[in-house]
């Protein structure tokens, strides 16, 4: 574990953005199902989890007469093990022209988004729980496959990735990731969730979502800070995350600024070309 992050320039809290998020890969956990690579520019893993961002590549510095080659290979390790894999792009990445090379591989991106950090001890803590609003930390296998089916319907995954996250989850708490998952209950209906992952030395947020039919209530607030307040209780100073569009203006009111842009571009086997939005 990282020492905790104090330094709240923007270049520090903007490496810490990116550096959470590539921390969170299994490449970092000795999972014994995962092919891992280190080489001259590029990190990546692959897994047996049909999930994009567990079979990413990051920490991306190529020389440009070396992209297409590396490029190529990292497709042909997702096609020998039949995985969809995830490009993560950060203000490190290099050469410039990096994601027009991707796109030229077959590549697609939703676009970029911002990503934010927050001085734990200077958050906004004025907002009220919403009432009837209960949250749980999700351990049991049911209070999982609602946090799953929460995530997936919200971020328009198809079904049958619902238990693909459920494996997902159950193998993060297995290899002990320090990670947690959190579920909020509004009148006792699972209505919204967030995660967080200690890394880098910041709480890095992920995953928060909330169904359609309880937004605008103040749950997603309620259970990220949640997550927030309890690694701040650890020790943590800085929080972190990569916001959507949806998401952003919630975050701002909580304090989260923006310090760098960040993307990530996915790529699936010529067979397995998703019919909706995958996660």
């Amino acid at each position: 574990m990282s020492e905790f992050l104090t330094d709240l320039s923007y270049a520090a809290l903007a490496k810490a953005v990116t550096e959470n998020c590539y921390a969170l890969t299994p490449f970092n956990f000795g999972w014994k199902w995962a092919e891992t690579y280190s080489g001259d520019g590029v990190d990546w893993v692959i897994t047996d989890v049909h999930f994009p961002p567990c079979n990413a590549a990051f920490h991306t510095n190529l020389k440009p007469e070396d992209v297409d080659r590396t490029i190529e290979k990292f497709q042909e390790r997702g096609r020998a093990r039949k995985m969809p894999l995830q490009w993560y792009i950060g203000p490190e990445t290099r050469p410039i022209d990096f994601t027009k090379r991707l796109e030229a591989h077959g590549f697609t991106t939703h676009g970029d988004g911002a990503g934010m950090a927050v001085d734990l001890h200077n958050m906004n803590e004025s907002e009220p729980v919403p009432a009837g609003l209960e949250i749980i930390e999700a351990k049991k296998d049911g209070d999982i496959k609602a946090w799953c089916h929460i995530t997936c319907v919200a971020f328009g995954a198809p079904t049958d990735a619902e238990p693909v996250f459920v494996e997902l989850i159950k193998r993060y708490q297995k290899t002990k990731f320090p990670m947690k998952f959190y579920l909020g209950l509004l009148d006792g209906k699972p209505a919204s969730t967030s995660g967080y992952f200690l890394g880098e030395g910041v709480v890095g947020i992920y995953f928060v979502a909330t169904l359609p039919e309880f937004r605008q209530r103040g749950a997603a607030f309620a259970v990220t800070q949640k997550a927030l307040k309890d690694g701040r209780a650890l020790g943590y100073r800085v929080g972190i995350l990569q916001a959507s569009k949806m998401g952003e203006p919630v975050y701002k009111r909580m304090g989260f600024k923006e310090v760098c842009r960040v993307s990530s571009y996915t790529w699936f086997p010529e067979n397995q070309q998703p019919k909706e939005k995958e996660l």
